[in-house]
């Protein structure tokens, strides 16, 4: 590239003074302007966006046509439109100084189409301003696109593809782009406007004034004006009613359906209008003020996989709006498809279950670590948002104390309270000098950490000396203060080791859900979070799963799927793979090991034990829970209060107790016995499943 310097190039002559005086020599003439050096600069100051520069080189004749803030804005709009981040231009000046016609290329490159590389010639006129004469340059708007002419303008048009569908592990669709009827009016179809009003408005199930007001809105009389959009699926026999009433039209048009409506919502998320944050990023993708991305769940965490590559068209367009020329033309790329381990009879179960309570039910097959269901409650309707909640309707949700935007099973942490007695029976055995057939005492007090300190179990009767297995059973406390203490006494970082080693503390690793990670305690953290050191009462109430321990669902139903099975914790496996239109395999997903339990097989053994007897025993917890139960299940309750004195319950299960296959776990907000509260949902779901009363 050769730069030039605008203005003439003044050369003179010093004068020669010779010894005895003599004539002064007479300064060469100022050489003749070249266009050259005009076009030149044209081009540099266009690189460099000194648009008002530019505006200064332009003939008389093209000044008069455009005014310079006109100039200006139109270099910047079609800037903006175009996506355009920079200009270079090639250009080689003419050896005829006088040439009114230069050559040049320039390569505009632009955030979405890439380079687009255009040659093109200037045109030029000498012209006299201020006595002075000089080249100026003949603009008109094909120097910004040849394709460009004064009538037309630059657009983009957004191509959006298909956005990806999310499957269950059967194919049944949870979310995908699917045609629905669109239900309107014609006005100039119309002959009777208040005849046709009332039974239109019965049938949409709408106020009147809302049709009347739309009719009367104030538009083209052959403008199609909607009035509601029916649901995903209605039958062609109840389109019929609508098409055959005067007036009315009924489109098809794609958009974002949910067939399976509030199940498993929070997991698959829902789509909502692009905010101004995200178009300063999304802008050069093709996103539009008005446009739909992922929100939450899965469809906010596979946006990108999910919404595929925008296509656009950059044209030149008429003022009737009909495109001119092409200047560039970018193909689309479908979306990926989402395919999931979840299993949509198991997670209607299990929302059956759960029923009306706050909380949550994750089901889990700790054979591959598959999340089966994931279920948390109050739930929402995906479908709302596309459809485009009210602002009224949007705050009502957001402001509802039960909070129905919040995935309990991923982001409500609790302290587990009993169901973390196996972590503490595990490090006993493994490190604090404990054998299976060690006997405590599960008496209604502990005096552990003295008189003044009393402890209470949770029965106010004396159960005599029970094994570590047996304390599970019958889910003594005082059993579980003796072991922590003991550990503590030894090493007060032993069972916070064991927490993290067993998966708390830290996110599960599951992909497609942001997920809350927890607390593990220890001395550690307790003297960065408090400033504090770490008491023997530290390690007592974290024995029984109380104190500082926060724990999600998801990582304690995780760690019974280790426990159930095969010792070693993994992670949660939700999605399977992610897969072409044509339905091949781009990307598979699988449990990926953490690390195994630090237990040996003898452990394990002892932990299976007790919570075999927990259902199986006369003395269990959940005896009479799974009494006449029609599977062999061995499982946990827990019931835990948090800081603000709300208790929270747990039940915990896997069957069958022998060859374990389904892991099922529920976790309520508010209850009094993980037992008989949420011991019957467990119950319901297994049951459901390993007889086949799914329906899968």
């Amino acid at each position: 590239m050769q730069a030039f310097v605008l203005g003439a190039v003044l050369l003179s002559i010093a004068a020669c003074t010779q010894k005895g005086g003599g004539p002064t020599p007479t300064p060469s003439p100022t050489p003749p302007p070249s266009s050259s050096v005009t076009a030149d600069a044209f081009l540099r100051f266009w690189e460099d966006g000194r648009y008002s520069e530019m505006y200064d080189l332009l003939a008389s004749s093209a000044q008069a046509k455009i005014s310079r803030q006109d100039f200006i804005d139109r270099y910047e709009a079609i800037a903006e439109e175009a996506t355009i981040t920079g200009v270079d231009s090639v250009f080689e000046p003419s050896l005829d100084p006088a040439a009114a016609e230069l050559p040049f290329s320039v390569t505009i490159s632009t955030a979405f189409f890439g380079d687009i590389a255009q040659t093109n010639t200037m045109r030029l006129v000498k012209e006299s301003r201020g006595g002075q004469e000089d080249w100026r340059v003949l603009w008109d708007p094909s120097l910004i696109f040849s394709e460009l002419d004064d009538r037309s303008l630059v657009h983009f048009f957004t191509h959006v593809p298909r956005r990806g569908a999310i499957y269950d592990r059967n194919g049944t669709p949870l979310a995908l782009d699917g045609q629905v009827h669109v239900v309107g009016v014609v006005n100039e179809l119309i002959d009777d406007k208040e005849a046709l009003i009332p039974p239109l408005a019965e049938k949409l199930g709408i106020p009147e004034e809302k049709i009347r007001e739309t009719l009367e809105a104030g538009l083209p009389p052959y403008y199609f004006l909607p009035l509601k959009t029916l649901p995903y699926g209605t039958p062609p026999e109840e389109l019929q009613p609508f098409e055959a009433m005067e007036g009315v039209v009924v489109r098809p048009q794609f958009q974002r359906v949910y067939p399976q409506g509030t199940l498993a919502a929070h997991t698959i998320g829902y789509l909502a209008e692009v905010t101004a944050e995200q178009l300063e990023e999304l802008a050069a993708e093709g996103y539009r003020p008005g446009d739909m991305v992922g929100a939450a769940g899965l469809e906010a965490y596979f946006q990108e996989e999910l919404a595929g590559e925008r296509g656009g068209t950059l044209a030149t367009i008429t003022p009737e709006g009909t495109i001119s020329h092409v200047i560039k033309k970018i193909e689309t790329k479908p979306g990926l498809d989402v395919h999931l381990a979840l299993d949509v009879n198991v997670q209607r179960v299990a929302e059956s279950a759960l029923g009306d309570r706050e909380g949550s039910i994750i089901v889990m097959d700790p054979i591959d670590n598959s999340v089966l269901a994931i279920a948390s409650h109050p739930t929402l309707d995906p479908n709302d948002f596309v459809a485009g909640l009210s602002t009224e309707v949007y705050q009502r949700l957001a402001s509802d104390p039960r909070e129905p935007f919040f995935h309990r099973a991923v982001q409500a942490t609790y302290p587990p309270g009993s169901t973390f007695k196996v972590v503490t029976m595990a490090a006993g055995l493994e490190r604090g000098g404990f054998t299976t057939s060690s006997t405590l005492p599960c008496t209604p007090q502990w005096y552990g950490l003295g008189a003044e300190n009393v402890k209470r179990n949770w029965q106010t009767v004396d159960r005599g000396p029970l094994t570590l297995a047996q304390g599970l059973m019958a889910s003594c406390n005082p059993v579980f203060y003796e072991v922590a203490l003991t550990l503590d006494l030894i090493d007060p970082e032993i069972l916070p080791a064991f927490a993290s080693a067993f998966g708390f503390g830290q996110p599960t690793g599951i992909v497609g859900l942001e997920e809350a990670q927890g607390v593990a305690p220890g001395p550690e953290w307790k003297m960065e979070q408090y400033g504090e050191p770490w008491y023997s009462g530290d390690s007592v109430n974290m024995g029984i799963g109380q104190g500082f321990l926060l724990v999600t669902p998801l990582q304690l139903a995780n760690m019974y799927s280790a426990v159930a099975r095969t010792g070693v914790l993994r992670t949660p496996l939700l999605v399977q793979r992610l897969a072409s239109t044509d339905g091949a395999t781009v990307q598979e997903f699988s449990a990926e090991e953490i690390n195994p339990l630090p237990v040996s097989q003898a452990t394990l053994d002892a932990i299976h034990e007790g919570l075999t007897l927990v259902i199986a025993s006369p003395s269990g917890t959940a005896y009479s829970t799974f009494l006449g139960s029609s599977v062999a299940a061995a499982g946990k309750s827990g019931t835990a209060e948090d800081i603000i004195y709300q208790d929270h319950v747990f039940f915990v299960a896997s069957a069958p107790r022998d060859d374990p296959s389904l892991v099922a776990l529920v976790a309520l907000d508010e209850g009094h016995s993980g037992s008989l509260e949420a011991g019957p949902m467990v119950r319901r779901v297994l049951e459901a499943y390993l007889t086949g009363a799914t329906g899968g």
